[in-house]
């Protein structure tokens, strides 16, 4: 009878030290002075697997590494950040990108988004969090790079006053992007490889959240709609070579290598408001120049960051 005793002793001492093991804390990097811990990439698979339910479809181990990158990127951004200003993450200037996610997700209130993430075991806080760093982020970068905007405005308006005299309607496009980056031939190859046959086996969103070093990478590479007057003129002509659901050549730009990817298509009749117009089109170029100094810049601290796998 002890003997059976000390046996289920010995049975559930073994148990509960595995039970134990799993949910041991551990450092898993050092991004300089801060740590990233087994716990965070728990709660940062929850994010990326909340706000982007076609994770669901990769395996376990692309979904870590995905999670350990977002984090990694996230901290050296944190980290730069701070030697500047502090993040507010009270901001009402938030609640509208909050709202912008919980709407692509097809929800219509923030109690319903609350409810959502709650059978992820997360909540809202979390989310605000990690936009408030973004929104700090940019708030940086547009500090930074501010007087090395240059705006046409006078080509800008000539190109608007062409379109409102010789055109009744305008096509507008939904895209999303990869950016991709290599140090040479062999290392293009690769990734360009993996990319294709990512998105062959599962779709262009998965392949951006994997591979795309652009800001929108966890958002599937979702840019939304644009219109010819939105984009350059090699990424049109591209697009308009395209059927819906195909995706272009690799395209050369100052941040790396782009490939975009068309999802739809739609004509709208032309009302123009000429002022909005041409205020809406200088706030793009602005946004497309901040977006190429923040990769960049992002690249730039990277390189200078101590990351050490623990």
């Amino acid at each position: 009878m002890i003997k059976i005793i000390l046996l289920v002793l010995l049975f559930f001492q073994i148990s509960l030290k595995s039970t134990n093991s799993e949910d041991e804390y551990k450092i898993l990097y050092k991004v300089d002075k801060k740590i990233i811990t087994n716990f965070d990439l728990q709660n940062e698979q929850k994010y990326l697997l909340a706000l982007n339910p076609s994770l669901s479809k990769i395996s376990k181990k692309q979904i870590i590494e995905i999670a350990e990158q977002s984090l990694i990127r996230e901290t050296i951004k944190d980290n730069e950040i701070l030697k500047y200003y502090k993040i507010d993450y009270n901001s009402p200037s938030l609640a509208p990108l909050i709202k912008n996610i919980y709407t692509k997700l097809n929800m219509s209130t923030e109690d319903e988004f609350t409810d959502y993430l709650l059978s992820f075991d997360l909540e809202l806080e979390e989310i605000t969090r990690k936009l408030a760093i973004e929104a700090a982020w940019n708030k940086l970068i547009y500090d930074k790079y501010k007087n090395l905007i240059n705006i046409d405005e006078s080509k800008i308006k000539e190109k608007l006053n062409d379109d409102i005299k010789n055109t009744s309607k305008q096509k507008k496009f939904l895209i999303s992007e990869i950016l991709f980056d290599a140090k040479n031939e062999l290392e293009f190859n690769k990734i360009y490889k993996d990319i294709t046959t990512t998105i062959k086996e599962k779709n262009f969103k998965t392949a951006a959240l994997i591979y795309s070093i652009a800001d929108t990478s966890q958002n599937g590479g979702e840019i939304g709609w644009t219109s010819k007057n939105e984009i350059s003129i090699d990424i049109y002509k591209e697009l308009s070579s395209l059927k819906i659901n195909q995706y272009s050549k690799v395209l050369k730009v100052a941040s790396g290598f782009l490939i975009i990817n068309l999802e739809n298509i739609k004509e709208e009749k032309i009302e123009i408001n000429q002022e909005y117009e041409l205020k809406k089109r200088i706030a793009a170029e602005k946004n497309r120049q901040l977006n190429q100094y923040s990769i960049v810049f992002y690249k730039k601290i990277e390189k200078g960051t101590f990351i050490d796998e623990q």
